[in-house]
């Protein structure tokens, strides 16, 4: 009889498993993210609070390492601090704390997950901390708020800042804290600035690695080489720090002659999205394709989807640019699959699909195709995506599998809340699922055929049981985060967007669908998982 299926949200499967188990998902969760004080609260509350902890010999050294993270990541952050003095009992973090009581708030105005899909709390929880900072212009806690809210929103610039007058005993500490929003958020000159200010005091793997992006910016691939391997000194589990020390060691050059070689195939399906398919057709125009071939699946469109795909014609005069009409809305992995089967993309080398509400760097198809020739045995090969109103967030990188058991088969996150894109995951590096708003397939690795799963329509996670069935059947799948992916719409309802509870349903069927067609698949999952960790 099959296992019942567990739903679980964002890292709710640590309640579900064991502390040994815990330890395998965060190691896996450090060789796909530079953690942020999130994760590092998540885990390590969750280990504290496992009855085998103090007898299990991984503990002390996790627990050492998340609560550095934590102390680092959050100078103002009161439940970390208050956490690394309890484990610690460090006195320099106790005089923080003590100074600290005199600069209350309210909890919910600390909770920043709560106004994430809301922007009218947004605009009232960024309304209640300006106007603290007007009663009293050295509230730390209130300023470190604003600074997050300005770097979720997309405000490089915060003029609030002028009125700000941090008392001289947290000095040292606001520092940090300005140079991490600085650097965060592309301010390069003037993170630059602060950076003499806090390396008075020996630099965090954190710090570090912000300055190694701050000296690539600055162009001084030198400095930001030496900024990373200290880095991997202070913290060797860093995985996304090995993978963009090499490729600063030796860059990853695309071949554009490779777009005039290879027999390329670029699919679109659309379903009423005028306004975002016209950017997306405009957005392909100025990428440089070569001859690839254009196909666009008008999928069941009541708008002027159709005169905006005829007009988009002329932007593609060396391109064989053809459109198909049906008169419903057949969904995303059957859209999918009709491009597939249509003779002209069968005979193609790769076939590229994009959605229609993406805009893509000019040398996006060549990054894609030098990687597939580069190494011939990658069947997928997918990108980095930001969000189309904030393109310094991250949206998606890429997931691997980071627990398979009775009851639960779990991909890791897709990213971190709120992180910053500040070239971090430049790199390119095997994985088991790359988003499929923007990927590259190699033909030849599917000789059944592409075959997207129409139990998952009308959408959501058809490409992630795509890239799993690729890899249970030993495919091989790559993230190239040199490509940056602008995606304007969040369809799987992450953060940013609040879902509605049909949406909410929709997911949660999506997610037991996928559960149970690959709960046969256990062990091999289990060995995949292995290799991604390592």
């Amino acid at each position: 009889m099959p296992t019942p299926y567990i739903h679980t949200d964002r890292f709710e499967e640590l309640d579900h498993i064991d502390l040994n188990t815990v330890f395998g998902v965060l190691k896996i969760h450090c060789a796909n993210f530079q953690p942020d004080i999130e994760s590092c609260l998540v885990f390590l509350l969750r280990i504290l609070r496992d009855k085998d902890a103090a007898n299990h010999p991984d503990t002390r050294d996790w627990v050492t390492h998340l609560i550095r993270k934590i102390r680092d990541h959050g100078p103002f952050n009161r439940r970390g601090l208050e956490l690394a003095f309890k484990l610690t009992n460090d006195q320099d973090i106790d005089a923080r704390l003590e100074r600290l009581r005199y600069f209350d708030l309210p909890p919910e105005m600390l909770d920043f997950r709560s106004v994430m899909s809301s922007q009218r709390a947004m605009r009232r929880k960024r309304e209640l901390l300006q106007e603290t900072l007007d009663r009293m212009p050295g509230h730390v806690l209130a300023a470190s708020q604003l600074l997050q809210l300005d770097a979720y929103e997309g405000h490089k610039e915060s003029p609030w800042l002028e009125k700000v007058t941090i008392p001289k005993f947290f000095e040292a500490e606001w520092n940090q804290r300005l140079f991490q929003h600085h650097a965060s958020v592309g301010n390069t000159d003037r993170a630059m600035e602060l950076l003499p200010r806090i390396a008075q005091s020996p630099l965090s793997e954190i710090q570090l690695n912000l300055a190694a992006e701050l000296y690539v910016a600055s162009g001084s691939t030198e400095q930001a080489l030496h900024c990373y391997r200290e880095s991997l000194k202070l913290d060797p589990h860093q995985l996304p720090v090995r993978h963009r020390l090499a490729e600063l060691e030796s860059p990853f050059v695309p071949d554009n002659e490779r777009i005039n070689i290879d027999r390329v195939c670029i699919c679109v399906y659309t379903w009423n999205k005028a306004e975002d398919l016209e950017r997306t057709l405009a957005s392909l125009a100025q990428t440089y394709i070569g001859s690839a071939r254009i196909r666009i699946l008008l999928n069941g469109c009541t708008d002027n989807s159709l005169q905006i795909v005829k007009e988009a014609q002329t932007l593609f005069p060396d391109n064989d640019f053809k459109w198909i009409e049906i008169p419903v809305n057949i969904g995303a992995p059957a859209a999918r699959n009709w491009l597939a089967s249509l003779s002209d993309v069968r005979e193609s080398d790769f076939v590229a699909y994009i959605d229609d509400d993406v805009e893509l760097p000019r040398d996006w198809l060549a990054h894609f195709l030098t990687v597939m020739y580069q190494y011939p045995d990658t069947s997928v090969v997918g990108c980095k995506v930001v969000y189309g109103n904030n393109t310094n967030m991250l949206q998606y990188l890429h997931r691997t599998f980071s627990l398979a058991q009775n009851g639960l088969i779990k991909l890791s996150n897709p990213n971190q809340i709120a992180e910053s894109d500040r070239g971090q995951y430049n790199f390119i590096r095997t994985t088991d699922h790359v988003m499929g708003c923007c990927h590259l397939l190699r033909m030849d690795h599917f000789p059944q055929g592409i075959n997207f799963d129409i139990r998952y329509s009308p959408s959501q996670i058809d490409d992630i049981a795509h890239d799993i069935k690729t890899r249970v059947n030993n495919g091989v799948i790559r993230y190239c985060g040199l490509v940056t992916c602008v995606h304007h719409q969040n369809t799987g309802g992450g953060f940013k967007r609040r879902m509605t509870d049909a949406q909410v349903g929709q997911v949660m069927g999506n997610d037991m669908k996928l559960y149970h067609q690959f709960e046969g698949e256990m062990d091999k999952i289990n060995s995949l998982m292995s290799e991604s960790a390592s």
